[in-house]
């Protein structure tokens, strides 16, 4: 059996589909390619992640979770809790 496809219709900034259109000429792939490709990750990315949260959260009902102050503490243990802070306010 063949794969199943349905055509859709979406408004997007006029550059933005110049600029896929640039994509698909310089990778010899069409518009749709590249468009269904760009969904594809965008739906495995978002799987992922939400798995990530699902896990984390079970593992949150099991009742396996570290504190923030204990995170902290081994952070100063291991010497990275001044990097982590040096990196945490360099990116605000």
């Amino acid at each position: 059996m063949g794969i199943s496809e349905k055509t859709i219709s979406f408004r997007a900034v006029a550059e933005k589909i110049d600029t896929l259109d640039s994509l698909a000429a310089a990778q010899d792939r069409s518009r749709s390619y590249l468009i269904n490709e760009a969904i594809t990750n965008y739906i495995d990315l978002h799987a992922y992640q939400d798995a990530l949260v699902q896990n984390g959260l079970e593992e949150m009902r099991t009742g396996r979770v570290v504190s923030h102050a204990e995170v902290v503490k081994r952070l100063k243990k291991t010497g990275r809790a001044s990097r982590s802070a040096s990196r945490l306010s360099k990116q605000r």
